[in-house]
Protein backbone atom coordinates (compact mmCIF):
# COMPACT_ATOMS: atom_id res chain seq x y z
CA UNK A 1 0.00 0.00 0.00
CA UNK A 2 1.40 3.22 -0.79
CA UNK A 3 1.63 6.44 1.43
CA UNK A 4 -0.76 8.93 0.84
CA UNK A 5 0.36 12.21 -1.13
CA UNK A 6 0.73 14.75 1.42
CA UNK A 7 -1.70 17.38 1.30
CA UNK A 8 0.29 21.00 0.92
CA UNK A 9 -1.31 24.05 2.25
CA UNK A 10 -0.45 27.46 1.09
CA UNK A 11 1.45 29.54 3.29
CA UNK A 12 -1.06 31.76 5.66
CA UNK A 13 -0.41 35.06 4.86
CA UNK A 14 -1.08 37.41 7.79
CA UNK A 15 -3.26 40.44 6.87
CA UNK A 16 -1.64 43.55 7.67
CA UNK A 17 -3.20 46.80 9.72
CA UNK A 18 -2.48 50.34 10.09
CA UNK A 19 -3.29 52.45 12.81
CA UNK A 20 -3.67 56.35 12.29
CA UNK A 21 -4.46 58.99 14.95
CA UNK A 22 -3.41 62.42 15.29
CA UNK A 23 0.50 63.22 16.23
CA UNK A 24 1.33 58.91 16.09
CA UNK A 25 2.56 59.38 19.90
CA UNK A 26 -0.29 57.93 22.13
CA UNK A 27 -3.14 56.15 20.53
CA UNK A 28 -2.41 54.32 17.21
CA UNK A 29 1.49 52.91 18.82
CA UNK A 30 -0.11 51.48 21.54
CA UNK A 31 -2.51 50.09 19.36
CA UNK A 32 0.20 48.98 17.07
CA UNK A 33 2.22 47.33 19.42
CA UNK A 34 -0.47 45.45 21.37
CA UNK A 35 -1.63 43.80 18.40
CA UNK A 36 1.69 42.65 17.18
CA UNK A 37 1.57 41.51 20.99
CA UNK A 38 -1.24 39.42 20.72
CA UNK A 39 -0.59 38.21 16.96
CA UNK A 40 2.75 37.15 16.80
CA UNK A 41 3.68 37.60 12.92
CA UNK A 42 1.03 40.64 12.36
CA UNK A 43 1.79 43.23 9.85
CA UNK A 44 0.99 45.89 11.79
CA UNK A 45 2.16 49.83 11.76
CA UNK A 46 0.90 53.22 12.51
CA UNK A 47 0.83 56.93 11.81
CA UNK A 48 -0.15 60.12 12.42
CA UNK A 49 -2.48 62.54 10.13
CA UNK A 50 -0.25 65.30 12.16
CA UNK A 51 2.34 63.23 13.29
CA UNK A 52 4.76 64.58 15.83
CA UNK A 53 7.68 63.07 13.55
CA UNK A 54 10.51 61.18 15.16
CA UNK A 55 9.27 61.10 18.62
CA UNK A 56 9.08 58.11 21.24
CA UNK A 57 5.54 57.20 22.58
CA UNK A 58 4.53 59.43 24.84
CA UNK A 59 5.21 58.15 28.37
CA UNK A 60 2.21 57.46 30.32
CA UNK A 61 0.95 55.56 26.88
CA UNK A 62 4.23 53.44 26.39
CA UNK A 63 3.45 52.88 30.68
CA UNK A 64 0.57 51.30 29.66
CA UNK A 65 1.65 49.70 27.33
CA UNK A 66 4.66 48.13 29.69
CA UNK A 67 2.07 47.43 31.88
CA UNK A 68 0.82 44.85 29.60
CA UNK A 69 4.13 43.15 29.53
CA UNK A 70 4.74 45.20 25.81
CA UNK A 71 7.81 46.71 25.18
CA UNK A 72 7.66 50.19 23.35
CA UNK A 73 10.69 51.11 23.35
CA UNK A 74 12.06 51.66 19.34
CA UNK A 75 9.19 53.65 17.92
CA UNK A 76 9.46 57.20 16.33
CA UNK A 77 6.23 58.81 15.08
CA UNK A 78 5.38 58.93 11.20
CA UNK A 79 3.60 60.76 9.19
CA UNK A 80 0.95 58.64 6.82
CA UNK A 81 1.20 58.63 3.43
CA UNK A 82 -0.16 57.00 0.27
CA UNK A 83 2.56 54.62 0.82
CA UNK A 84 1.10 53.36 4.01
CA UNK A 85 -2.30 52.67 2.85
CA UNK A 86 -1.44 49.38 1.17
CA UNK A 87 -2.87 47.60 4.29
CA UNK A 88 -5.49 45.55 4.47
CA UNK A 89 -6.97 47.50 7.69
CA UNK A 90 -6.90 50.78 8.38
CA UNK A 91 -8.20 52.36 11.79
CA UNK A 92 -8.73 55.57 13.01
CA UNK A 93 -9.16 56.48 16.19
CA UNK A 94 -11.81 59.70 15.69
CA UNK A 95 -14.30 60.47 13.05
CA UNK A 96 -12.21 63.48 12.09
CA UNK A 97 -8.98 61.03 11.03
CA UNK A 98 -11.22 58.89 9.49
CA UNK A 99 -13.11 61.56 7.24
CA UNK A 100 -9.44 62.99 6.87
CA UNK A 101 -8.16 59.81 5.35
CA UNK A 102 -10.96 59.70 3.19
CA UNK A 103 -10.64 63.05 1.55
CA UNK A 104 -6.60 62.73 1.06
CA UNK A 105 -7.09 59.41 -0.36
CA UNK A 106 -10.95 58.15 -1.29
CA UNK A 107 -9.45 54.90 -3.18
CA UNK A 108 -8.62 53.36 -0.11
CA UNK A 109 -12.68 53.95 0.98
CA UNK A 110 -13.22 50.54 1.72
CA UNK A 111 -10.03 49.72 3.78
CA UNK A 112 -10.52 52.74 6.27
CA UNK A 113 -12.68 51.71 9.72
CA UNK A 114 -13.16 53.49 13.20
CA UNK A 115 -11.71 51.56 16.31
CA UNK A 116 -14.43 52.51 18.23
CA UNK A 117 -16.76 50.65 15.76
CA UNK A 118 -14.72 46.86 15.94
CA UNK A 119 -17.49 45.44 18.04
CA UNK A 120 -19.71 45.73 14.65
CA UNK A 121 -16.78 43.99 13.12
CA UNK A 122 -16.79 41.75 15.21
CA UNK A 123 -20.37 40.96 15.00
CA UNK A 124 -20.34 40.61 11.15
CA UNK A 125 -17.40 38.04 10.96
CA UNK A 126 -19.18 35.67 13.60
CA UNK A 127 -22.24 36.17 11.53
CA UNK A 128 -20.29 35.41 8.62
CA UNK A 129 -17.49 33.17 9.25
CA UNK A 130 -16.82 31.98 5.86
CA UNK A 131 -15.70 35.66 4.47
CA UNK A 132 -12.69 36.64 3.57
CA UNK A 133 -11.20 39.34 5.70
CA UNK A 134 -11.97 41.82 2.74
CA UNK A 135 -15.32 40.83 2.55
CA UNK A 136 -15.77 41.74 5.54
CA UNK A 137 -13.95 44.97 6.01
CA UNK A 138 -15.24 46.15 2.75
CA UNK A 139 -19.24 45.63 4.48
CA UNK A 140 -18.11 46.99 7.53
CA UNK A 141 -16.52 50.42 5.94
CA UNK A 142 -20.57 50.90 4.26
CA UNK A 143 -21.68 51.08 7.32
CA UNK A 144 -22.57 53.87 9.19
CA UNK A 145 -20.91 54.90 12.03
CA UNK A 146 -22.75 56.28 15.48
CA UNK A 147 -21.42 59.36 16.35
CA UNK A 148 -19.40 60.12 19.58
CA UNK A 149 -17.26 57.03 19.42
CA UNK A 150 -14.34 58.69 19.13
CA UNK A 151 -11.16 56.97 21.33
CA UNK A 152 -10.69 60.01 23.81
CA UNK A 153 -6.81 61.60 23.07
CA UNK A 154 -4.70 61.27 26.49
CA UNK A 155 -1.99 63.28 24.58
CA UNK A 156 -1.21 66.19 27.54
CA UNK A 157 -3.85 64.80 29.81
CA UNK A 158 -3.25 62.92 33.25
CA UNK A 159 -2.28 59.49 34.03
CA UNK A 160 -6.10 58.37 34.60
CA UNK A 161 -7.35 59.44 31.02
CA UNK A 162 -3.89 57.38 29.97
CA UNK A 163 -4.97 54.41 31.76
CA UNK A 164 -8.86 54.80 30.05
CA UNK A 165 -7.61 54.67 26.73
CA UNK A 166 -5.28 52.05 27.00
CA UNK A 167 -7.96 50.01 28.43
CA UNK A 168 -10.56 50.67 25.66
CA UNK A 169 -7.64 50.22 22.70
CA UNK A 170 -7.04 47.10 24.67
CA UNK A 171 -10.89 45.61 24.60
CA UNK A 172 -11.41 47.17 20.86
CA UNK A 173 -7.78 45.12 20.21
CA UNK A 174 -8.80 41.97 21.93
CA UNK A 175 -11.63 42.17 19.43
CA UNK A 176 -10.30 41.99 16.23
CA UNK A 177 -7.80 39.28 17.08
CA UNK A 178 -10.39 36.60 16.13
CA UNK A 179 -11.73 38.61 13.39
CA UNK A 180 -8.19 39.32 11.53
CA UNK A 181 -7.75 35.31 12.72
CA UNK A 182 -10.82 34.24 10.98
CA UNK A 183 -9.97 36.62 8.16
CA UNK A 184 -6.48 34.32 7.60
CA UNK A 185 -8.41 30.84 7.52
CA UNK A 186 -11.08 32.21 4.83
CA UNK A 187 -8.82 33.64 2.60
Amino acid sequence: MSSPVPVRHPELQLPSVLFVCTGNVCRSPFAEHLLRDRLPGIHAASRGIFALEGRAMESQMAGELSARGVDPQGFRARQVSAADLGADLILTMSSRQRAYLLDEFPAVARHIGHMRHIPELARMASENPDASLKELVSAWTRRAIPSGLDVPDPYGKDAAQAARTAALLTERVEQLVPVLRQGILAR
